[in-house]
């Protein structure tokens, strides 16, 4: 079994539960806040709540990168995890008081905090355990199924008890994956990537990194910024496209996360070919549903391109990890998630002109049409999975 892999050490085990822990918590703490924002200020506010959450964090990931190099990056986990949690009891409080414009402040801070886990988690995985592309494929599942049982859990919360609640119960969750992560064996930052070490060049210019690394993050960021798009074209395809209703936008936003499962399981035993295989699961399907829009093939299209996103990034994931060099990897899974920040939330903006002057089949084509053609010209559909990765000295 590949999971069992992803699962060889305790510290594995530790690192994977405290993921799903936090992985909830912070899905919960999204959709509340929208739930809340939009009950304070109607679509704007959600709007503005989304703006003051992506902007920051992009901003911020790629010194958080730096602090992860050069630091225990178990450490940064923890300190991650223990900010979230004491910010999402602040941010129950601020809550309770309705000072919306607090709560904004709070949320920047809480996704600052955020963008510092992904970077430390990937760059750590590797000296965990020889089997990097199994505990790749297990995170992206969790992260997938994490979205389904916390969105659940998140809109539950905020409608039968209030965002106070929601916020709090939240917070419980980081503490709990806080708790997880003291229990992984502290690692050593390398000699070159030493606090004394100051001339570190900037994450935005992937320093470290050879042309095949900076050509990935560029495909990948090409993904999110589609990822973007979709979130948008999603509600568009619901209301507009197939009928389907309010209803209906969370059905297929469902359908997305169980295809997400679905192609964590399947990402190992695809890893080969988990790139190219992934870009055209999101693409085909969304040109398919332009073509021949209906409620069934919109939950089929929508369950593909979840599958399709799980194996773009459990690839993207292990083969980043085996393109950089560990004394600079977390900062290039910064830039990672940088342009993640950034992208995704381009992507929501340039949608509904996209929609504006194409109609929604046509933008549904662009977007579909979007990540296979870039893996074509970037000539990344041939490139091989090297071998597994041997765990970095500790």
């Amino acid at each position: 079994m590949p999971f069992r892999l992803a699962l060889a050490t305790p510290d594995l085990r530790s690192l994977q539960a405290a993921w799903a822990a936090s992985a909830t918590g912070g899905w919960a703490f999204m959709v509340a806040l929208a739930v809340y924002a939009y009950g304070e200020g109607g679509a704007a506010a959600v709007g503005l709540a989304a703006l003051v959450r992506m902007v920051p964090a992009g901003l911020a990931a790629p010194l958080l990168g730096r602090v992860s190099d050069r630091c225990s990056r178990r450490d940064v986990l923890l300190a991650s995890t223990l900010a979230r949690a004491l910010l999402l009891s602040a941010l129950s409080l601020a809550a309770t008081l309705h000072a919306f414009p607090l709560v904004l402040v709070l949320a920047a801070v809480f996704t600052v905090a955020q963008a510092a886990h992904k970077p430390a988690q990937a760059a750590l995985i590797p000296r965990l355990g020889p089997h990097a592309e199994a505990a790749n494929a297990l995170w992206t599942t969790i992260d997938n199924a994490a979205f389904i049982l916390g969105a659940l859990a998140g809109g539950a919360l905020v409608a039968t008890a209030g965002a106070p609640i929601a916020f709090t119960t939240a917070g419980l969750a980081f503490l709990l994956a806080s708790f997880l992560l003291a229990k992984i064996k502290r690692d050593r930052p390398s000699l070159e990537n030493s606090a004394a070490n100051l001339k570190v060049p900037g994450t935005f210019k992937l320093a470290g990194l050879d042309r095949r690394a900076k050509t990935l993050v560029g495909v990948l960021s090409v993904s999110t910024l589609i990822e973007g798009m979709v979130d948008v074209l999603v509600v568009v395809t619901a209301l507009e496209l197939v009928h389907v209703g309010e209803a209906g936008v969370g059905w297929l936003n469902g359908a997305w996360g169980v295809g997400g499962v679905v192609g964590g399981v399947l990402a190992v035993r695809l890893a080969r070919h988990g790139l190219p295989l992934g870009g055209l699961l999101i693409g085909v399907p969304l040109v398919a549903l332009a073509v021949l829009p209906s409620p069934v093939a919109a939950l089929f299209a929508l369950t593909a391109l979840g599958v399709g996103y799980s194996l773009v990034e459990t690839a993207g994931i292990t083969r980043l990890q085996r393109l950089t060099h560990d004394q600079h990897r977390a900062r290039a899974f910064a830039a990672l998630e940088s342009t993640y920040w950034l992208t995704t939330g381009a992507g929501a903006m340039l949608a509904p002109l996209l929609i504006h002057l194409a109609g929604p089949r046509g933008a549904l084509i662009i977007a579909g049409a979007g990540l296979p053609l870039t893996l074509l010209l970037t000539r990344l559909v041939p490139l091989k999975v090297a071998t597994a990765v041997r765990p970095a000295a500790v």
